[in-house]
């Protein structure tokens, strides 16, 4: 009975707790909502009386709130080039992460917020906070810029020393972000990654599963090769592995295969036993894949040559035969067409062929089929390593052979002997015009393995463009 008693009273004490809180909290909501239908109602004169601070108030507010409304953030940003010159470094590296955040794609912006920042750091003077570049406002001008790729390497490079100087003030994760931005970029920065790589070890354990994952990405697509660190992450890997979904797993794994692929042969690692516990994680939670993602991982396994037959024909490739089929939902598309070629490719890599995995090679040869060329321009790559896996697998398709050829020969259908004759019209095919010499070569090589005679008019038309290039260099020399 008191126990009841008690329980009573807890319930009426905790409505009489609830109904004072709405008392005061009601008003303070209602005001917010207020204040916020008015942010909202800003009208355009508002937005041209804004200063810089405001301006920088007013974006991160409709931030908070989810407010990207395109006419509104277009009025921001025709704001912010009005007020670019007068930016100090701090209020630039604010806009600039703001505007990036939304995901505004704005060139004309983002150079001068280029323009603005190089003044500042030439001018330590022009930044409100003093001569001290704080190394907040370094991490937030060096992800936005990585964020939209859109940048000035001239000033991501200038900002290096800046970061190196002010490394005490980072935090371990601010450094791997700052890392992942620069990797996004053609910029080659061997200083910073030099700096991250140095600075980061000891602190690992204060990164979270996604952003070890991303770090060794980063160093794989900035294509720099640290012992030490991969060394660590791997420890701290296998440490935390519990802790991984299938998204940290997957992008773990392709930038330990792109570190491994990157290697000279004194450098090569053996790391047997961080990919067989990554492996082991994934397996657990394999359904969560789709295709895109089991195509990567497939992949990812054949450059780090790890071919555990349960994993790669009792796992992956039965996960693969069943959900083949997402990849075309949409209709043909560039992308359907290169992670089909790729696919192709990884399988003709195998050390061994199962039943499991011939009848997938023939399901991609199909679905390569059925979809047919994209309605963009494929990328030569692509192209090139879905005719060297047919000549591997020994499964020259004829008909595919064909479809991959009409990417590559005039649409017309010229031999070699005419070949000349079409360069000069300029008649020719989007890609022996845009690939690159790199590209050109690859697939001379590629169609140089395969002795069936449908690749014969591909194969001249490459020759055709590749001695048009190799005479046309030495002119343009002159």
């Amino acid at each position: 009975m008191s126990k009841a008693r008690g329980l009573a009273s807890c319930r009426v004490a905790l409505r009489r707790a609830l109904q004072h809180k709405n008392v005061f909290l009601g008003p303070c909501l209602r005001r917010q909502a207020a204040t916020s239908a008015r942010h909202r109602s800003l009208l355009h004169e508002d937005i041209e009386a804004m200063d810089a601070v405001m301006l920088g108030r007013a974006a991160r507010r409709d931030l908070a709130e989810g407010y990207l409304v395109e006419e509104r953030w277009q009025r921001y940003a025709a704001r912010a080039v009005q007020l670019v010159n007068g930016l100090s470094f701090s209020e630039t590296a604010r806009l600039a992460a703001a505007f990036s955040t939304a995901r505004v794609r704005d060139f004309d912006l983002y150079t001068q917020f280029s323009s603005r920042t190089m003044h500042c750091l030439r001018d330590p003077g022009l930044n409100s906070a003093g001569s001290k570049i704080q190394a907040v406002d370094l991490r937030r001008l060096a992800l936005a810029f990585g964020r939209v790729r859109s940048f000035d390497s001239q000033l991501m490079e200038a900002l290096v020393p800046f970061i190196e100087e002010n490394v005490e003030d980072f935090r371990p994760r601010d450094l791997a972000r700052i890392a992942d931005a620069y990797a996004r970029m053609p910029v080659q920065s061997p200083e910073l990654f030099a700096l991250v790589a140095d600075a980061l070890p000891a602190y690992l354990y204060d990164l979270e599963p996604t952003e070890l994952a991303g770090l060794c990405r980063s160093f794989a697509q900035a294509a720099i090769y640290c012992a030490e660190l991969v060394d660590a992450l791997c420890m701290e890997v296998r440490k935390r592995l519990r802790s991984f979904g299938a998204h940290e797993c997957l992008i773990f794994l392709e930038g330990l295969s792109h570190l491994h692929a990157g290697l000279s042969e004194e450098l090569q690692r053996r790391d047997t036993d961080t990919i067989g516990a990554v492996a082991e994680q994934l397996v657990r939670v394999l359904s969560t894949l789709g295709a895109s993602e089991l195509i990567r991982a497939f992949g990812a396994f054949v450059r780090l040559d790890h071919y555990e037959p349960q994993l790669m024909h009792h796992r992956l490739v039965p996960s693969l035969g069943l959900k083949l089929n997402q990849l075309q939902q949409s209709g043909p598309s560039g992308a359907a067409f290169t992670q089909l070629a790729e696919l192709l490719h990884s399988l003709s890599l195998l050390p061994a062929q199962s039943h499991a995995s011939a009848e997938l090679a023939t399901a991609s040869i199909t679905a390569l089929l059925r979809g047919g060329l994209p309605r963009s321009r494929p990328e030569p790559g692509a192209v090139a390593l879905a005719v060297a896996a047919l000549v591997q697998l020994g499964q020259e398709d004829e008909e595919l052979l064909r479809l991959l050829c009409s990417a590559v020969i005039p649409a017309s259908g010229q031999q070699a002997s005419t070949w000349g004759a079409t360069r000069a019209r300029g008649n020719l095919p989007d890609m022996l015009a845009l690939a690159s010499y790199e590209e050109l070569i690859q697939l001379r090589q590629a169609f140089g393995l395969c002795s069936s005679a449908t690749v014969v008019a591909a194969r001249n038309a490459l020759d055709g463009e590749l001695t048009a290039r190799e005479t046309a260099e030495p002119l343009q020399g002159s």
